[in-house]
């Protein structure tokens, strides 16, 4: 070959080189990071799982047995919540110091979602004053809604994946309908139709949508104790009722159940709002779902329904 072909062939393999370096590469795109979302009560991170599924990063804002009354955050928690896209969180009175952390937070990106504020709450008269209650989640109608508010919000943050969470969401308000079918049947024919508490009244949606009655110790606070009154009144009630079941609340001290139990010759068993949950129901991967079907069958078992 000739000195002048071999030159040739060395700027044309120079020039497909240099070429080359030009053209588009086969590299994967960066992904889009994921929608960092806290919420302030257990229920409400589930409802946020079932809906970002794997576009979501979905953190419970209380740690493991902490108490959605008493709990007060701490520097970390602001500052998780300053770099969060999105803040689920109930109202009404539930998280007494949501006011005060939201006042800490500067971030203009963090969306806030109160749910207490697009539903419609009931109710309760104490000490003359009418207070909203707040125990939303224990009714699984007010949940669907809670559900397709959040796949709207998180819609509005990510609209490029507006269809996945839709379709998220759709996937778990089928969940929550055949939960709540499932307790509509199971509780449809029972013989006493009022379960009796010993503690705060929790659980009043979950009573309302299935047309029972809840007769508790005291009101909508966690924090009171029943008066001398209430209790000589609640047990000639059971009494007369032949009740032979008291309920009391999962992870709070079983004193006051005790003393009905003795006093009415019942046994006790646990409803479980699901607000929290202990360290080890957490490290047992308990699902909402998982908390309100154990409290369906203890609910069946008291009430002694068909």
């Amino acid at each position: 070959m000739t000195r002048a072909r071999l030159m040739k062939y060395f700027i044309l393999l120079i020039f497909g080189l240099c070429s080359s370096s030009f053209l588009p590469q086969n590299v994967a795109p960066a992904q889009k990071p994921k929608i960092k979302i806290i919420a302030s009560i257990f229920p409400l991170m589930e409802f946020g799982k079932g809906i970002a599924g794997e576009r979501g990063e979905v953190i419970l804002l209380l740690p493991p047995g902490a108490g959605v009354h008493t709990w007060q955050p701490r520097a970390s928690d602001i500052m998780r919540l300053s770099a969060a896209d999105l803040f689920i969180y109930v109202g009404a009175g539930l998280e007494p110091w949501i006011p005060d952390l939201l006042k800490s937070i500067s971030s203009k990106k963090l969306k806030i979602l109160a749910v207490a504020e697009f539903l419609p709450l009931e109710k309760k008269k104490e000490a003359g004053q009418e207070k909203d209650d707040p125990h939303v989640w224990l009714d699984f109608g007010l949940d669907q809604m809670i559900v397709s508010r959040v796949a709207e919000t998180l819609s509005e943050i990510d609209p490029a994946h507006a269809s996945f969470y839709r379709t998220g969401a759709a996937e778990y308000d089928e969940k929550l309908h055949k939960l709540d079918e499932h307790f509509s049947q199971s509780l449809g024919h029972c013989r006493h139709r009022t379960f009796l508490l010993a503690g705060h009244a929790a659980f009043g949606y979950l009573a309302r949508r299935y047309h029972l009655g809840q007769l508790s110790l005291y009101g909508l606070s966690p924090d009171a104790e029943p008066t001398p009154r209430r209790l000589i009144d609640t047990i000639q009630w059971a009494r007369g009722h032949t009740i032979k079941t008291v309920y009391m609340e999962a992870n709070t001290s079983d004193k006051m159940a005790k003393v009905l139990a003795r006093e009415i010759q019942a046994e006790i068993r646990v409803l479980n709002p699901g607000a929290n949950l202990n360290k080890k129901e957490w490290d047992s991967r308990l699902t909402f779902f998982d908390i309100m079907e154990e409290n369906l069958k203890n609910l069946k078992k008291g009430l002694i329904c068909d």
